[in-house]
Formats: C-alpha cells, sequence, structure tokens
C-alpha cells in the first residue's frame, strides 16, 4: 500500500495507491464524475458511505488540494468542484512504468514528429511549442509517462482562408467515411490529426495542450518553440519501434 503524492503532477499511479484513506482508483472515478461540481449527496450515493463518512472525505480531500469549494454553489459548505491537482488525478492513468532509456527514444521520436508536422503540407497546423513536464524531468531510473504539452497554430496566416481549409478538410473526411458526433469535431478535426500523428498511438506519451493549468504545478521545460511570429492564436486542446534519429529541430536539445 503506498499514500500517493508528489507524482500526480506524472498522470499515473499505482494500483496500491491510497487517497485520504481510500483506494486511488475509486477516489480518480469520483473526481470523474464530478468535474465541475461535487456535492456531498453525490459522493454519498457514488461512495456507498454514509453522510457523516462523506463529509470526512471532502473535507480530507480538499486540505491535501484535490477539491475546492464550489463558491457557485447554493451552499458551498456541501459542494466542491475539481482543482488542477484533482484534474490531474481523474486523467490519471494505472500502468507500469518504463525505463528512461525507452522514454527518450519515444521523445526523440516524438520531436522527430514535431518536425514533420511543421514541413509537411498535408497538415494545416504546425507545432509552434513543446513542454516537457512530469516524472521525465526527475533523476527517476524508470518513467510513468512521458507528459508533453504542445501548442499548434495554423500555417494558413489568413484566419478566413484557414477556416475554409479546415471545413474542406473535416468535409473530405466525411466523404471518405469519418464519422463525426458533431460539427465541432469536423472542425477540430485537423487539429486532432496532428495530435493522433504526433501521440502515434503510444501508451506512455500523454498530450495535452500548453494552457493546462497541471504546468502551473508541476515543473516543466520547454524543449522546443518556434522563432516564427504568427498572429493567429493558439489552438485549443483538448508501440515501440526504433527509428533513424532526424536531424534536430532548431531550438531542440534532443
Amino acid at each position: 500500500m503506498h499514500l500517493i503524492g508528489v507524482h500526480i503532477a506524472d498522470m499515473r499511479i499505482r494500483p496500491d495507491d491510497v487517497i485520504a484513506g481510500f483506494p486511488a482508483k475509486q477516489i480518480r472515478k469520483l473526481l470523474r464524475q464530478s468535474t465541475l461540481s461535487l456535492s456531498v449527496d453525490e459522493a454519498t450515493k457514488n461512495l456507498g458511505l454514509n453522510e457523516r463518512s462523506t463529509l470526512k472525505l471532502l473535507n480530507d480531500l480538499e486540505k491535501q488540494g484535490f477539491i475546492e469549494k464550489n463558491t457557485f454553489a447554493p451552499d458551498p459548505n456541501r459542494n466542491w468542484k475539481n482543482t488542477i491537482k484533482g484534474g490531474a488525478l481523474s486523467n490519471a492513468l494505472f500502468s507500469a512504468p518504463v525505463s528512461r532509456r525507452a522514454a527518450e527514444q519515444k521523445l526523440s521520436e516524438f520531436m522527430d514528429r514535431v518536425r514533420e508536422v511543421n514541413e509537411a503540407s498535408r497538415f494545416l497546423y504546425r507545432v509552434s511549442k513543446v513542454v516537457l513536464f512530469g516524472s521525465f524531468l526527475t533523476k527517476s531510473s524508470t518513467i510513468g509517462d512521458l507528459d508533453v504539452a504542445i501548442e499548434l497554430v495554423p500555417k494558413e496566416p489568413d484566419a478566413g482562408k484557414h477556416s475554409e481549409l479546415v471545413l474542406a478538410h473535416g468535409n473530405a473526411a466525411v466523404l471518405n467515411g469519418r464519422r463525426f458526433r458533431n460539427y465541432v469535431q469536423v472542425l477540430d478535426f485537423a487539429a486532432q490529426e496532428v495530435r493522433s500523428f504526433l501521440k502515434a498511438g503510444s501508451r506512455i506519451i500523454q498530450l495535452t495542450d500548453c494552457r493546462d493549468g497541471v504546468l502551473k504545478i508541476a515543473k516543466s521545460r520547454v524543449l522546443y518553440e518556434s522563432p516564427e511570429k504568427n498572429p493567429v492564436a493558439p489552438v485549443n486542446s483538448a508501440p515501440m519501434r526504433r527509428v533513424r534519429r532526424s536531424r534536430r529541430l532548431k531550438g531542440c536539445p534532443f
């Protein structure tokens, strides 16, 4: 049994971790179900506890920084919401760590894909910034996740032309059999295509946006930042194979 601590920012937790006296997996499930609002009644129902035990747990989670009072609720003393730390826990993974050498290889391949995205005309966005955070920046011989934040900007500087390209790209995907739940997914397809390419199906690469609040509480390092100036605002978010390393990106230490 292990009391969970600083490695929450790594987005990975052990199966036997404990938070406030409860299995971490159970707390993670609770925070996932109540991202914006967590009431005593909801927590009591989800956890199968009595109200007194639930109140104690929620107060303990608040003291540990996973939740905070929801001041917009009718009764803030009985309602909470996730903090940045709680949001990180809700997205945490349960899986075995990998060796630093394997993580370094994955990072090298990732940066090669960043270069390819920026140079290939088939992508409508370029990666303007790459930030590394989490367990890779520690001295540990094993790595939980390869936590990477990216910033995407349109390659087409004209906003109107860029919008037309994005829409056409999404519509072409529909004609080729791609299914989208709504129009927003169609418009996000070009950016999501870049994210999927960068992740390349890797289980250890955890990709997020450079504006993710977790970067405010986690140690981080900028790996790459484009020298180009683009007036268009950044885009909002949401298997081991040895390859020959390509030339380095300008400004990248890897």
